[in-house]
């Protein structure tokens, strides 16, 4: 209970002053009904002297309350107001005395009733008293202003908007400012506030709905603040006449509990990090928190650690005794039987060392550690929180570092390489021992100047030294380079310098410290080997993993027409696009092959003016003391790929023949079929009528087989006629003959043509060429398709329906197609799809069915290399779409 009371006093700082000394009878109460403060007042009124209320139930201090009552609490406690002028209350005694009731509910956060104050007045003596009224009012203006609530109100029939000091206040606005209710609402925040309470607002105005939510507000002066709002409707005989509601300035609340929020996110997310181990332990020294971190570092679980064990448990006892008795000393106490749980109640403690700690497994982990206390409210210790980091990585780089500096001294004389110092406040200079054997020395580090260096220079080499030390001296950079020497013994050898300048804060040089290597062996085979570089009848360009261009020979800069300068350090990329993939498909290593590019895949160069030039490339490992090199021998192949594309064009020129020659010989297998089949009927017809002709006697059975003479006769000279123009068709058409066409055109001229076919069968034609309204086309071929599409339609339409034939142009993919659609008597293509586009081959009982058109129409349209197939459903109607290209 008493926890409870310290809560919400601490929630609520101003209610031991406002409350306590306020001049009437005023409680406040937790949401459990439970006395958090009262007036002196409220203790007289209700005679309570020497009886102790705070914490105590409400209900229990007045237990002949009513159900009414306490149902009226309940409600008040879900953000309602209540205000009874004046109520009965009957004492315990049985007198009945009359008082004046408010009821607010007061909030911890938004939406979160904290509890309710109660002012009470008792108006007993004169209940219509003047000056009670006016004490009553005078003390709940101060209690709104103490809680920082103001009053408002809109009326609904001028949208005028009335706003108490309070209000005004809570708005930095000027005494007497009056707002119409847009301009109170522009007051809010733009993107979320302001639409939300334009929304409550109207819903109070025209649903009578009230609200209580909590917003961002932008006072005239332009600073933030957070206000909760509380509006209800006034209604007058069912009628809402005005809009009454209160604002509470909560900045202090919502900011708090914001940085709280954030604080409390921070120190969790740091607490909960697996990276760094935390653990923290009571007065006694037992671990009371283990984090994630002190779980993986150490291998105990915190159910296994927390509230069972003492760090000891996974230290060292020296290391323990140790810090014992360095915080003894740092505190100035006795370090006999020191404990630093109970000889440092208030001392801040901060200690950071390292320590070893055991884990689990029986493995031990060097940690950097910091020991700190932790402390109550009164500035007692109550218990050490310890943050730890793994440091094994850092004692294994310290120990490498070590070793290496051991190695490095070891590989200076193995490399033939010294270092050295000048320092220009002191204007001294030292060599190491190394650099001394290179220059060959008699001197030691201690007398070294720098008049002995500048004698031991080769004389062609002088003044390009003192130029580098110029430029370096006024760049503050010092750019890596080679010269030559005279030892004492009259030796020349080359050295490789490089070094690095150090600048205070000034910027002004303090020393140059670097490095100098004999490389005189390696430039003697640098050059050796640029001789045979030289020599090579390729382009070669040699290249780091990176694609970085180290060295070029001459036939190069002839090739690329860059000068060597130009190349050196620059990417070979732009020159040969996409060689870096093929060197690293080719995983090169000292034991790899040479491998070549160039032959299947197509690779070309790029010179300096931008002419691709064909190549074919030789690559190679070299292997490097800094890696693995890769030389690239390039060669120019371009006559060989003109050769190569004149026999691939005379290649693909016999493969066009070839295909033409099988094509045609198709073909003409294909006509010699349908010759012999279509002509050997009518002829061996005419043999059998010419053989009955000659035996007969009859004249009038010759007169008759005259007659069917010309009938088949007749038969015979249309399928001849018929394979002629298919045989035609099979020709390759002329340029002449290929026009460009106009659908509508093409449609206009086929119904002139059938015009009395279309007028006898009353069929109705409609077309859509819009999507594509023409064809560059054979006119000839194009006549003859919509002719026979047309005609098909027409012959074979159903006498069940009005025919009617439907034409659209279309175009998918770049491609032009036409669709002919019919309603007519249809085709059952399961039955005689296979045969629909064949010559002769008819498919209703029409009398003027010869099973022609439809063979030259396909032949026509493959002949221009298109296609053309049909769908269609008996009695329903066909569908044929033609792709012409």
């Amino acid at each position: 209970m008493k926890q409870a009371t310290k809560k919400s006093k601490k929630n609520i700082p101003y209610h031991e002053i406002f409350v306590e000394q306020a001049p009437t009878a005023i409680a406040m109460l937790d949401k459990n009904m439970r006395f958090l403060a009262v007036s002196n007042c409220w203790i007289k009124e209700y005679k309570l002297e020497g009886i102790e209320i705070i914490g105590r139930c409400y209900f229990d201090i007045f237990p002949h309350l009513s159900e009414d009552s306490k149902d009226l609490y309940q409600q008040c406690l879900k953000n309602a107001i209540n205000i009874y002028d004046e109520t009965p209350f009957t004492r315990k005694d049985g007198t009945v005395q009359w008082l004046y009731w408010d009821i607010h509910p007061w909030y911890e956060s938004k939406n979160q009733v904290g509890g309710l104050f109660i002012h009470t007045i008792d108006i007993t003596p004169n209940k219509e008293s003047e000056l009670k009224v006016a004490r009553t009012l005078d003390i709940f203006t101060q209690t709104k202003e103490v809680a920082k609530i103001g009053t408002w109100e809109i009326s609904i029939a001028t949208k005028k908007v009335f706003w108490s000091r309070i209000t005004r206040e809570i708005h930095e606005v000027l005494p007497g400012y009056q707002p119409v209710l847009e301009e109170a609402i522009s007051f809010f925040e733009e993107k979320k506030s302001r639409p939300i309470l334009r929304a409550k607002v109207n819903d109070v105005i025209e649903n009578g709905i009230p609200f209580d939510f909590d917003f961002e507000l932008i006072t005239a002066n332009n600073n933030l603040r957070w206000v909760r709002v509380i509006g209800k409707p006034e209604i007058i005989d069912g009628k809402i006449i005005n809009v009454i509601g209160l604002v509470q300035d909560i900045s202090d609340v919502k900011f708090s509990k914001l940085q709280l929020n954030i604080a409390h996110a921070q120190l969790r997310a740091i607490y909960n990090s697996e990276s760094i181990s935390i653990f923290s332990t009571d007065s006694n020294g037992i671990i009371n928190h283990f984090n994630k971190g002190a779980e993986q570092l150490l291998g105990y679980t915190e159910k296994e650690m927390k509230g069972k064990r003492e760090p000891t448990h996974f230290l060292f006892p020296e290391e323990v005794i140790a810090f014992r008795k360095d915080l003894a000393l740092t505190y100035k106490k006795n370090p006999d039987n020191f404990s630093h749980y109970k000889d440092l109640e208030y001392e801040n403690v901060n200690d950071t060392r390292e320590w070893r700690y055991i884990c689990k497994d029986g493995s031990v982990v060097p940690v950097q550690c910091t020991v700190s206390s932790v402390k109550n409210d009164q500035g007692k210790n109550t218990g050490f929180i310890v943050v730890s980091t793994d440091i094994s990585d850092l004692k294994k780089y310290q120990n490498e570092l070590l070793a290496k500096n051991q190695l490095l001294n070891f590989a200076e004389q193995m490399t033939l390489m010294g270092h050295w110092r000048r320092n220009f406040i002191r204007n001294k200079g030292y060599w190491s021992k190394s650099l001394h054997r290179i220059f060959e020395s008699d001197k030691d580090a201690s007398n070294f100047c720098q008049k002995d260096f500048e004698c031991l220079i080769h004389p062609d080499d002088r003044q390009m030294i003192f130029d580098h030390m110029e430029e370096t001296l006024k760049t503050k950079l010092f750019k890596s380079f080679s010269h030559r020497i005279i030892t004492p013994s009259g030796k020349i050898k080359t050295i490789h310098v490089m070094g690095k300048v150090i600048t205070n804060e000034k910027d002004e040089i303090l020393e140059i410290i670097g490095t100098t290597q004999d490389v005189t062996e390696l430039k003697m085979a640098e050059k050796k080997f640029k001789g045979l570089l030289e020599s090579a009848p390729d382009a070669m360009i040699i290249i780091d993993e990176q694609g970085s261009i180290q060295l070029v020979n001459k036939q190069t800069e002839s090739l690329f027409q860059y000068s060597s300068k130009e190349l050196v350090n620059a990417s070979v990329e732009p020159l040969i696009p996409c060689i870096l993939a093929s060197v690293k498909a080719a995983k090169f290593s000292i034991n790899n092959n040479t491998r070549q590019v160039g032959i299947i895949e197509e690779l070309f160069a790029i010179n300096k003016t931008g002419k691709k030039i064909p190549i074919q490339i030789n690559m190679a490992p070299l292997q490097w003391e800094d890696g693995i090199l890769v030389s690239l021998a390039i060669r120019d192949i371009t006559k060989q790929k003109a050769a190569e594309r004149k026999l691939i064009k005379a290649k693909e020129n016999l493969e066009g023949f070839a295909k033409k020659l099988t094509e045609q010989n198709k073909q003409l297998a294909d006509f010699t079929h349908i010759t012999s089949h279509n002509l050997r009927s009518p002829v061996s017809n005419l043999n059998s009528l010419l053989d009955i002709y000659k035996t007969t006697d009859s004249e009038t059975l010759r007169l008759s087989l005259f007659e069917k003479f010309e009938t088949v006769i007749n038969h015979l000279t249309l399928t001849l006629n018929t394979l002629v123009e298919a045989l035609k068709t099979k020709s390759e058409p002329s340029s002449e003959d290929i026009q460009d066409i106009l659908f509508e055109d093409m449609l206009n001229i086929t119904k002139d043509v059938l015009a009395g076919q279309i007028l006898k069968s009353g069929i109705t034609i409609t077309s859509n060429f819009t999507k594509c309204p023409k064809i560059e086309y054979h006119r000839i071929y194009l006549e003859s398709i919509f002719l026979n599409l047309i005609s098909n339609a027409i012959k074979y339409r159903s006498e069940k329906r009005k025919p009617e034939i439907k034409i659209e142009s279309m175009c998918q993919d770049g491609k032009i197609m036409l669709k002919f659609k019919d309603n007519g008597l249809g085709i059952d293509l399961e039955q005689h799809g296979h045969k629909l586009f064949g010559l002769n081959k008819v498919f209703h009982r029409h009398p003027d069915a010869k099973g022609v058109g439809l063979f030259l129409t396909k032949s026509q349209i493959e002949a221009m290399g298109g296609t053309i197939y049909a769908t269609s459903k008996v009695d329903q109607g066909t569908t044929f779409i033609i792709n012409f290209n």
